[in-house]
């Protein structure tokens, strides 16, 4: 929705699928329809106020936009996006009609509006988190002041870390108190967070995990075997620890969604791994992306870590060089890599698919260092490998020092 906000290429009507999908795939779609009730004794739904009948069921239910509760808030000139595309479309109304906005969270819903807010005209910009940096689940504060500067230099102030003591209305716009001054804008807009929408489980008497989110198994089945749960509303877990996690992300939706979809029919075939946590996004021009845990949550997560960075140039530089970031994190013992983030004005893609792929397979770095990967001086290819190679050597020289 926020690229279809920035009056691109990109409209709202392109969110859904073009056509006659829906009715060429056999499928019934029932739009604005709430479903009320799931009677698991009886294996019905109740929505909009008729009965169906399921032999199984998947739910999708998504998330809930999280607000804080900071003193002053009334609902004018306050906005979130959720999976209601009216909210996108309210949006679309409201953000041409003014020139000044505060963007609450830095996460990428947050970034992303703030470039659609740009892209719209709004000359005056402020973008505040509670957190020290910006994205601040998928990079560290080193990696991410790389793009803080690049924002800063297009005219987006940033307050890292903001605390907001209240918020008033004041004639046709909004005042924000901070702690040592106040922000006089037109209009609010909160990427704060959302929350697993479970309320329609919980009402079904299926089982809500320690997270918040509907509780799955490896194939993804509910307390319910016959009931599914995937995407947001679903409870999950990372591939490295293990440990169960909140991941609202499209491409876990998908993947989730997918797996539940071959379940069903075919049996319980295929068990869902975890996530690996991959991230990435565009941002002025800069491609950002991440794998895995950030070194600060993997030391929060009781890892014992080491990382190492490196600034390389992705082709030969008469083929037109451009930087690339690489920050690693790896186990200091087990030599496993457990984190990556790449930040470049060049395409990232293959490396983030490559550093996955390595995650997820639990790859020592010692082979990950090894992969016969292509290279070209006028492509490149190298980068990640180098940074892989450095790494392997600090693992191999920290673990010959004891820990402290």
């Amino acid at each position: 929705m926020p690229f279809a906000l920035r009056g691109s290429t990109v409209t709202l009507e392109d969110i859904f699928y073009p056509g006659d999908f829906f009715k060429e795939q056999q499928i019934n779609l029932h739009v604005n329809t709430e479903v009320t009730d799931i009677l698991r004794e009886r294996k019905r739904i109740i929505a909009g106020g008729e009965s169906y009948a399921y032999d199984k069921a998947i739910l999708s239910l998504g998330a809930i936009p999280s607000i804080p509760a900071i003193p002053g808030l009334d609902g004018r000139n306050e906005f979130t996006l959720s999976t209601d595309i009216a909210d996108a479309r309210t949006l679309g109304t409201v953000i041409p009609r003014y020139g000044s906005a505060a963007v609450v969270g830095a996460g990428a819903i947050g970034i992303e509006m703030i470039l659609a807010l740009m892209a719209q005209g709004h000359h005056s910009l402020y973008l505040l988190d509670m957190m020290e940096n910006i994205l601040p689940a998928s990079l560290d504060k080193d990696m991410a002041g790389r793009i803080e500067e690049v924002m800063r230099e297009k005219g987006v102030e940033l307050i890292l870390p903001a605390t907001i003591n209240s918020v008033r209305q004041e004639s046709a716009g909004k005042r924000i108190a901070l702690p040592d001054r106040e922000l006089e804008v037109d209009l609010i807009f909160f990427a704060t967070g959302a929350k697993p929408n479970v309320e329609l489980a919980r009402k079904g008497g299926l089982q809500i995990g320690s997270t918040g989110a509907i509780a799955v198994n490896q194939y993804l089945q509910t307390s319910d075997p016959d009931i599914y749960a995937v995407g947001d509303c679903m409870e999950n877990w990372d591939v490295i620890t293990g440990s169960k996690m909140r991941r609202l992300m499209v491409t876990t939706a998908g993947i989730t969604g997918d797996i539940a979809a071959r379940n069903l029919v075919l049996g319980n075939a295929t068990p869902y791994q975890g996530t690996a946590m991959t991230f990435i996004m565009e941002i002025f021009g800069h491609q950002v992306g991440s794998v895995g845990f950030t070194e600060k949550l993997a030391r929060a997560n009781g890892l014992d870590v080491i990382s190492h960075t490196t600034t390389t140039l992705t082709t030969r530089p008469k083929y037109g060089k451009k930087p690339i970031h690489c920050k690693l994190v790896a186990e200091r013992e087990g030599r496993n890599l457990v984190g990556a983030q790449v930040i470049s004005e060049a395409s990232i893609r293959g490396a983030i698919d490559e550093l996955a792929l390595a995650i997820a397979c639990r790859i020592p770095l010692d082979k990950l260092a090894q992969l016969d990967t292509p290279y070209s001086p006028a492509v490149g290819g190298d980068q990640v490998r180098w940074t892989v190679r450095a790494l392997m050597n600090k693992a191999i020289a920290a673990s010959e020092v004891p820990s402290t």
